[in-house]
């Protein structure tokens, strides 16, 4: 083989590499109080961070945007990840106690799960009613 064709092949391959997405952090922040009925619930996410520490923050940032001091107080990072997807689910209704999330390898696990977990919350009355708030994927995740 030509040495040019192997200079191009190295060339085009560099560039391949070069377009892929760096590495990405994200965060998953929760504010969950005794009881969800009364106080309600409060998320915040942070992805496609260059740093865990940059993610964390605006996961807690987008959390404490919640109109509730209660809430406000108790939010926490309760998960980091890199290169994986989240998902938020809850009861859209006032005083009802469906949430749920989840971190997963693809977008439509962490969704399943998320809406696994709201419903197992939700009560028998609610389960229908539980649906995805938001959802996402860091960095090459799909």
């Amino acid at each position: 083989m030509p040495r040019h064709f192997l200079d191009l092949a190295l060339v085009f391959g560099c560039a391949v590499l070069w377009t892929q997405p760096s590495a990405a952090d994200g965060a998953l922040a929760i504010a969950l109080p005794d009881d969800v009925v009364k106080v309600g619930f409060a998320y915040g996410t942070g992805y496609n961070y260059p740093t865990a520490g940059e993610a964390q923050q605006k996961a807690l940032e987008n959390c404490k945007k919640t109109k509730s001091d209660v809430r406000k107080k108790l939010c926490a990072i309760i998960n980091t990840f890199k290169n994986q997807c989240f998902a938020v689910a809850m009861d859209p209704a006032d005083g009802t106690p469906g949430v749920g999330w989840a971190v997963a390898a693809d977008l439509r696990s962490s969704e399943a799960e998320a809406l696994a977990k709201c419903e197992a919350t939700a009560g028998p009355g609610r389960r229908a009613a539980c649906k995805v708030d938001s959802s996402g994927c860091d960095g090459t995740a799909k």
